[in-house]
């Protein structure tokens, strides 16, 4: 399917009340992308692993499991959560700008979760008995089973959580769906609640989504159009922000952090060749080099001093 067809078809479902449940059952049902399938899961499970790491190699000094742990953007299936958790993790804040979680995602999580520990969770934290999640009693659940505290609505510019309290945060493929105008002050708010020497852990990604759904464009697709025609491919439900490497840093670097790792992902020659090839709207032209540009994501490890 052409991806311009699905943009148009999930800005209709933006616009209608619980448009993200009828999204999630678009997905579920029609064009089957949802639950991830296998290898995106493993691919899910090594990112988790990978931000569990982080926090270990740069906090050697503090236990996990008498840390605290926020993460925004927790998003449908929880896997990341849940996962810290099983590593080792007992105070989890997990937050999201509308309820976006599906109990048979979480269902589905946790099903594959277990059937992983094996490659996983070598010292097998994963709890008993744990009952069916459904709609009324999936906070519940994840409270009493994985010490998850999961909030939302709730603007993670500015969350209440107490200053200096935080001892690891976590944002994955979450910050390119956010307004650049909004960034900002949720770093802002994610240095205010970071205690001294805390880390957070970012994974990003600058690549066109519709490309994963599309094969016939490349993850610089989206680089092509101006501000108005962008907004006509940008539903609410999928929002891309189109921020490159560089606006990132510039904000991380603004609000304070120290950077302990900046690890960009760039593209194999053919890729580089569909960027050459792009005939890129003004904005992107006269403000990034091609090099700039063709960064496709990147994991970023930063420090509260």
């Amino acid at each position: 399917m052409n991806f311009k067809y699905k943009a148009h078809l999930q800005k209709l479902f933006s616009s209608l009340p619980h448009g993200e449940r009828i999204n999630y059952l678009f997905q579920k049902h029609v064009t089957h992308s949802l639950p991830i399938n296998d290898t995106d899961f493993s691919e899910k499970i090594e990112t988790v692993k990978r931000h569990f790491n982080n926090f270990k190699k740069y906090n050697q000094e503090n236990d996990p499991g008498k840390c605290s742990y926020y993460e925004f953007g927790s998003g449908y299936d929880l896997v990341i959560p849940i996962g810290i958790r099983l590593l080792g993790f007992d105070k989890l804040t997990c937050i999201d700008i509308r309820e976006l979680v599906f109990p048979d995602l979480i269902n589905n999580t946790l099903k594959r979760l277990k059937n992983s520990l094996g490659r996983f969770d070598d010292k097998n934290n994963f709890p008993d008995d744990v009952p069916p999640v459904t709609d009324s009693n999936f906070r519940e659940v994840l409270k009493e089973y994985f010490n998850i505290n999961y909030i939302a609505p709730l603007d993670a510019r500015k969350t209440g959580i107490e200053s200096n309290s935080i001892d690891f945060i976590l944002s994955n493929a979450t910050m390119e769906h956010i307004p650049q105008i909004h960034l900002p002050d949720i770093m802002k708010e994610c240095f205010r609640i970071l205690k001294p020497g805390g880390i957070m852990s970012n994974a990003i990604d600058y690549r066109d989504h519709w490309s994963f759904f599309d094969s016939s464009i490349s993850v610089y697709n989206y680089l092509q159009y101006n501000d108005k025609e962008w907004d006509k491919l940008n539903p609410s439900i999928m929002y891309q922000n189109r921020m490159r490497h560089k606006d990132h840093m510039k904000i991380i670097t603004g609000c304070g952090f120290e950077v302990l790792e900046e690890l960009p992902d760039h593209p194999d020659q053919s890729e580089m060749n569909q960027l050459k090839e792009l005939k890129l709207n003004d904005h992107f032209k006269n403000n990034y080099s091609e090099q700039e540009l063709s960064i496709k994501s990147s994991m970023l490890v930063l420090r509260k001093n």
